[in-house]
């Protein structure tokens, strides 16, 4: 009997499915992102470059450098917490100043460390933790020195009724999967309370 069989089989085998999973953003700070607001994201990935060599008439293909790719999270914009609100303030933590402010001598710039804070005001560690049924740790992707990269409002419309999203492009420089078996799966509710 071949593993296909053997897994589809037995009835204590689950798959990861595509609706168990709790990203946290910005843990630390009051501009935090409650982990309810986030309605999508794209599990992190990467790509790894090539070089390539030739001789005579072959060409030989060596591994190159990894890059991270950049993560898609589509955000509910919520009233209370005020998350567009809280977005903002977040760019102007990581040391973004209006043009208005420079004015008055404030000629601060946007800095990775401004972002990348967990302890202040930035977007701090960034967490996407897949779940199983009962509710324990499968894995946690962290990811680290994350910023936003782009921020997208969404669209007002008198023709629609959805609610309003807000679609973002975190930029890190890499992650780590941690194996939540490995872990000692920790039971996630506490977590959602908090």
């Amino acid at each position: 009997m071949s593993k296909a069989t053997l897994f589809w089989a037995n009835p204590g085998t689950e798959p990861k499915r595509a609706y168990r999973w709790i990203m946290r953003l910005n843990i630390n700070n009051e501009n935090a992102l409650d982990e309810f607001l986030v309605k999508k994201v794209t599990r992190p990935g990467w790509s790894l470059s090539e070089t390539e060599h030739q001789f005579l008439n072959h060409t030989f293909y060596y591994p190159g450098r990894i890059t991270y790719d950049e993560m898609s999270v589509t955000l509910v914009d919520s009233i209370t917490p005020n998350a567009a609100v809280n977005i903002q303030n977040l760019l102007v933590s990581s040391g973004y100043v209006t043009p208005d402010a420079v004015g008055s001598g404030d000629f601060r710039t946007i800095s990775k460390a401004g972002w990348v804070s967990d302890t202040g005001a930035g977007l701090g560690r960034v967490e996407v933790v897949q779940i199983d049924p009962d509710n324990k740790e499968l894995e946690t992707w962290t990811l680290f020195n994350t910023w936003i990269k782009k921020c997208d409002l969404g669209e007002l419309n008198y023709e629609e009724d959805a609610l309003l999203n807000i679609e973002l492009t975190l930029r890190y420089d890499y992650f780590k999967i941690g194996d939540g078996a490995k872990l000692r799966r920790r039971d996630i509710a506490p977590l959602l309370r908090a």
